[in-house]
């Protein structure tokens, strides 16, 4: 009989995800201070219905979209980011910065395209090459050995290092680095946890053999981490991811208004009529 595979709980799911934005903003040195998360799903006013990889804002007032591309970036993915940052703009009425995580070199920081005559988005490009991870993974390796304490960004580039290395290192980047964390000197509690939280998820993601996800998930020591978030997410988050939480729902109910009215334009299809003018106008004040 096969052996049951560890399974994250809700509320560790929640808290991973949280927290491998905001430490995942802070390692790629994003502007701002993040604050909070936002609805993945949204809807054109073609009806046609769209998923970004991740919207959330910052403290300043900053809209930030990331997306995370496995191919080249073409005419087609621009045009996907030139829907995305119109919708966002329109919507939440921030500021609005684009990033775009490549897995293939993008050879450049960043680009202006032009969505229309009048308006150009501009894409901020991040790539980590494999020979900058395997560096990072080496420096995190000695230090480890050596029981030196490691840095804020060495210690997240064990939560990282899995993430943005090519597919064919991913396996065995999740592998070593969850067994060097075990011995890792992080002095920061919190960061710690989080590292491991994320860490978790690249397990599950990266790693196909049940046995070794079990035994990955000892090395780091998961069951503890759980124990830690769920008194955390009680007392010390608790507040923070209910109130993500009743945003994100509040969103949602916008966006299904907003679907709604744009479902009686089509109906009606003369926008000059009375009733056509009236919807519109209540469309601006959503």
């Amino acid at each position: 009989m096969s052996e049951k595979i560890y399974q994250l709980n809700d509320r560790t799911m929640k808290y991973q995800t949280l927290k491998q934005c905001r430490r995942q903003h802070y390692y790629l040195g994003l502007p701002g201070e993040f604050e909070a998360r936002f609805p993945q799903e949204i809807v054109f006013p073609n009806m046609d219905s769209g998923r970004v990889d991740e919207y959330y804002s910052t403290k300043e007032g900053l809209l930030i979209n990331i997306e995370e591309e496995s191919d080249e970036i073409t005419d087609k993915t621009r045009a996907k980011y030139g829907k995305y940052a119109i919708f966002a703009e329109y919507t939440y009425s921030k500021k609005y910065y684009l990033a775009v995580i490549c897995h293939k070199d993008p050879k450049r920081k960043s680009e202006l395209f032009k969505k229309s005559p009048s308006v150009y988005i501009k894409i901020h490009y991040y790539y980590f090459a494999d020979e900058e991870l395997w560096e990072k993974y080496e420096n995190v390796i000695n230090k480890v050995k050596e029981n030196n304490i490691l840095t804020d960004n060495e210690a997240l580039d064990i939560a990282f290092i899995p993430k943005f290395i090519s597919k064919k290192h991913k396996q065995f980047m999740t592998e070593s680095l969850a067994k060097t964390f075990k011995n890792a000197i992080i002095n920061d509690k919190e960061l710690k946890r989080d590292v491991a939280a994320i860490l978790g998820a690249m397990i599950l993601k990266n790693i196909k053999n049940t046995n070794k996800i079990n035994e990955l998930m000892e090395d780091i020591g998961m069951r503890q981490v759980e124990e830690e978030i769920k008194i955390l997410a009680r007392d010390e988050y608790g507040e923070e991811l209910k109130a993500i939480e009743e945003e994100n729902q509040q969103l949602k109910q916008e966006n299904t208004k907003y679907k709604n009215k744009i479902e009686e334009l089509r109906k009606i299809g003369n926008l000059e009529s009375a009733k056509a003018k009236e919807i519109i106008n209540s469309l601006l004040l959503l």
